[in-house]
């Protein structure tokens, strides 16, 4: 039972990717750059476990009300598009939320996905909401999505990006459209990640299923690359569990990296 709802999640997750694959390429590939993003990201709010699972879905999905739009609305500038086109491409996210509320693994993604577009200073959409009473997903989401779309501008796009430029846009709207503190953490844990370095907490150390040795002792919940857990916190690997995590991590199955306690 368990081989089989995990197939059907894997499944549900291609299935749905390629939709948006299908219906625009360029969202389906943000999605899951933003799911690596969020993944490294989340953990340095105390954000774990199903928590965590729940921030890569929304990540994965953040952009699925689009598929409610017309196409070719969205390759149409937004200034030339009318005020209800502009109020569907504002609602996009409390689309996507209501659709993720219907399955039960995916419930739990639904609110950061409805408040992505909110800003720090009560400037976005679609509710007008401000600070802390943005969900910390959707403020967490919000950064990374901004980074994402401007390093991967599509080529007939009047304005590309370095990544500097797109690290100094990021530093210049903290607490207009972001979070301060999320664009602070984010920034720090990019510059880690650009000098070939994991971005763990102190208290843990992240590591691929090769690098694992008997005795080592998981700091966080390990998960499936869909989310679900193989081995809870606090287990002490042997090389029985080794040994099975590699056949699974060659199978695709197993999320890395690992953290294991120092």
């Amino acid at each position: 039972m368990m081989d089989e709802l995990t197939a059907a999640r894997t499944g549900t997750e291609s299935f749905l990717c390629a939709l948006l694959d299908l219906f625009n390429p360029h969202l389906g590939a943000h999605g899951r750059r933003l799911a690596e993003l969020i993944v490294a990201l989340a953990p340095q709010f105390d954000v774990r476990d199903a928590g965590l699972a729940d921030m890569r879905n929304a990540a994965l999905y953040h952009d699925i009300g689009m598929l409610g739009i017309e196409r070719r609305k969205l390759f149409t500038p937004y200034a030339e598009l009318d005020e209800t086109d502009r109020e569907l491409i504002r609602l996009h996210g409390e689309f996507g939320a209501a659709q993720l509320r219907m399955l039960p693994w995916l419930k739990g993604a639904a609110d950061a996905v409805a408040s992505h577009h909110e800003h720090w200073d009560g400037s976005g959409f679609p509710a007008g909401l401000r600070g802390d009473a943005i969900p910390l997903g959707a403020r967490l989401l919000a950064v990374c999505d901004a980074y994402d779309e401007m390093l991967h501008k599509p080529a007939d796009a009047p304005q590309h990006f370095t990544p500097d430029e797109a690290i100094d846009h990021l530093l210049e709207q903290r607490r207009r459209r972001f979070d301060p503190v999320v664009v602070e953490t984010f920034v720090t844990m990019i510059e880690a990640l650009s000098r070939g370095g994991p971005a763990p907490t102190p208290s843990e150390i992240a590591v691929s299923v090769g690098q694992l040795s008997a005795g080592n002792v998981l700091a966080r919940d390990l998960l499936t690359t869909e989310g679900m857990v193989l081995l809870a916190r606090g287990t002490p690997l042997r090389d029985a569990h080794i040994v099975r995590l590699r056949a699974l991590r060659d199978a695709r199955v197993v999320a890395e990296p690992l953290y294991i306690a120092p």
